[in-house]
């Protein structure tokens, strides 16, 4: 099979490929013992020197422009008839083929000219005055320099540009006059402003406002407040700890990305820089200005995104679509998220302009060791969160994520091994046409740079979800957008009943509550996959060990907690916290019963009473979620989920409904789509 072609290549070919000849002696004996050492940039030297990596030059891939689509697509947009009764219906249909053009023209052409204004011109029309500004927006950032080739072309931008302009004027007299009407209706005071960015600050697709941790921020722990703390030791690891008693719905972690990446299903229907939703009804979609495959929000993501990492992955986006493997998920967003890992540090040292670019020094110091960490990196990063700053934006946090470089088995190391090859010649590619010049060495410290992030996303990275409504069941179901690597969230370690729970909010942020009651010195459990309400222990823990390399040991594996639930649940004493041995559905035959460990007399007829009245405020909350009124719901389950905490012992059907309930809740907080 023949390599070097540019351009038809695929990255499953280019892994057959190589997979077939290192598992030939003495290849096969030489990359294992690499592996079991945890070598990484070994496993990636050895490959560097076969014929089939030295030979690959990947070349473009992705979907460019094409104008003559773009000009036939416009024209149809303009002689789309115009059927009696449906005007509005068919301004949208209009509107949507006035995209598709967008899309396919290129920034520097008069159709895309002529169809982002005739965009805009119908979505003032419609009333929709803010999406007319989105595309002003887009319209006045074009720079004079993509015309000045002719003088007529020169004036043609400057005539669509003094319309945009007039448009942009008109639109925002009608936002501020809307908003005056507003203020006026509620009877209160606000600062007014006529300026069109306030109107085209970015969209949030959340119904809530990204919330604060509560309490006082941490001194170390950068996302988290002082009511819990970073611990280690040999059993767990690193974990985070409460400090004091949490009561459910206590935000816990606010943690932004470092690092981000968009699903292939969700290119179309969300913003690629922060993944707000493009299915509402003032969206529009903003084109990259040199492919026809993403889609932005605004204008200023579609700048921020392409001078942080879109300009180095625009013209090879396609191999990261094109993939065969079954698992599409790991071959789109992780491997797209490993690649901008890479790309946000490796090039971090870019002038403030984006106009030029230069590979960090730093960011290769860290992979130019054979082991993951060498001493001085070690030491750097041994007192972060601690003694030092633990921040999701700091790179030490990153570089710091468990990878089991060493304890999977070496075919999987193969694999992550070719694709991050693969990478690091995409990323090369692209960098030479910039004018950086990467040496051989560079590029095995790129390489292995991109095999520690695959290796790190395989078991830190979250999923990037919205959540959209089920009419039917009045449910709000999470939906997968990306993916993401939150430093902090990843100190979190594994409860198949877990105590707390992420919820996705716009650019990626995360914000991660308890969902009951945490007590002082109890650790905070997230769920990575398998719950016990859904899974057996032996499934569970087959499936952690394989992806997570660890046997889970908490109190559900522990105890093996089986469904159905209310037969086992019991009464705790009050003052000790112990169960008794009373069933609840038992209760009412009894009036009192001596604790067994500290005899206190538990009056078990009035606790039954007092759960009866309970759980009506959670059936109360159900009625307000089922018309939409989560906020008001919240106050009840929490008093709800107070009394079950203090009176009903682990695991309880009560406790799981509430905890199922308050996370409805915010899932309509966090983002959505419809």
């Amino acid at each position: 099979m023949s390599l070097t072609k540019k351009g038809n290549i695929s990255l499953d070919e280019f892994c057959r490929a190589v997979h077939g000849a290192v598992w030939q002696e003495p290849f096969a004996t030489r990359f294992a013992r690499l592996s079991a050492s945890g070598d990484r940039r070994g496993m990636v030297g050895m490959l560097a020197e076969m014929p089939h990596v030295a030979d690959l030059r990947p070349g473009d891939s992705y979907e460019g422009k094409d104008e003559a689509q773009a000009a036939r697509l416009y024209e149809k947009s303009l002689g789309a008839t115009m059927e009696p009764g449906v005007e509005h219906v068919k301004e949208i249909r209009t509107c949507n083929i006035l995209t598709q053009a967008l899309f396919a023209a290129g920034a520097n052409g008069r159709v895309f000219l002529d169809a982002i204004y005739e965009r805009a011109r119908r979505s003032y029309s419609l009333r929709a005055y803010a999406s007319c500004l989105r595309d002003c927006e887009c319209m006045l950032a074009l720079p004079a320099s993509f015309y000045d080739d002719s003088a007529e072309n020169v004036r043609y931008f400057v005539q669509r540009r003094k319309e945009c302009l007039q448009l942009e004027r008109e639109c925002s007299r009608k936002l501020e006059a809307t908003s005056s009407r507003k203020r006026g209706a509620r009877g209160r005071t606000f600062s007014s402003s006529s300026s069109a960015s306030s109107s085209l600050s970015r969209r949030s697709s959340s119904s809530g406002a990204l919330p604060n941790v509560d309490g006082k921020p941490h001194g170390y722990l950068a996302s988290c407040p002082d009511s819990v703390e970073l611990r280690s030791d040999e059993a767990r690891g690193r974990h985070l700890v409460a400090t004091r008693d949490i009561r459910p719905g206590t935000v816990l972690i606010v943690d932004r990305p470092f690092s981000f990446s968009t699903d292939a299903s969700a290119l179309g229907r969300n913003c690629l820089h922060c993944h707000a939703t493009l299915k509402l009804e003032d969206s529009v979609k903003i084109p990259c200005r040199d492919c026809q495959t993403v889609a932005f929000c605004t204008e200023a993501c579609r700048r921020e995104a392409w001078e942080a990492y879109h300009r180095y992955e625009c013209s090879i986006f396609n191999y990261f679509l094109k993939n065969s493997s079954s698992n599409e998920r790991q071959q789109t967003s992780y491997l797209l998220l490993a690649y901008r890992t890479t790309v946000v540090q490796a090039l971090s040292l870019r002038n403030g302009a984006g106009t030029t670019c230069a590979l960090n020094p730093d960011f290769l110091r860290y992979h130019v060791n054979a082991r993951d960490k060498d001493d001085d990196i070690g030491k750097e990063c041994a007192d972060l969160g601690t003694r030092g700053t633990y921040s999701p934006l700091d790179y030490r946090t990153v570089f710091q994520l468990e990878t089991h470089c060493a304890d999977v088995e070496p075919h999987v190391n193969l694999i992550r091994a070719v694709e991050a090859i693969f990478l690091a010649k995409c990323l090369i590619s692209v960098l030479s046409k910039l004018d950086v010049v990467c040496t051989a060495e560079t590029f095995v410290s790129l390489a292995a740079a991109m095999l520690h992030h695959l290796q790190a996303i395989n078991c830190n990275a979250y999923e990037i979800v919205e959540n959209v409504h089920d009419e039917a069941t009045r449910i709000w179901e999470p939906r997968n957008v990306g993916a993401a690597i939150y430093p902090t969230v990843s100190l979190v370690n594994h409860g198949c009943y877990p105590n707390v729970v992420r919820h996705s909010y716009p650019n990626g942020i995360v914000v991660v509550r308890a969902t009951r009651f945490i007590g002082k010195g109890c650790e905070l459990l997230d769920c990575y996959g398998p719950h016990f309400l859904s899974e057996g222990k032996l499934n569970r823990r087959e499936f952690l060990w394989k992806k997570y390399r660890f046997l889970c040991g908490c109190d559900a594996c522990k105890q093996n907690w089986k469904l159905p639930l209310p037969e086992t649940t019991c009464y705790k004493c009050t003052a000790c916290s112990e169960p008794t041995d009373v069933p609840i559905t038992n209760a009412g035959a009894l009036t009192n019963r001596r604790c067994a460990k500290c005899e206190k007399t538990v009056d078990l007829k009035r606790i039954e009473k007092q759960l009866r009245k309970s759980i009506q405020k959670r059936l109360s909350a159900i009625a307000k979620m089922y018309y939409g009124n989560y906020r008001d719901a919240l106050p009840l389950l929490f008093e709800h989920a107070g009394f079950v905490n203090k009176y009903l012992a682990e695991p309880n059907v009560e406790g799981i409904k509430t905890e199922q309930c308050i996370v409805q809740c915010y899932n309509f907080l966090g983002s959505i789509s419809v």
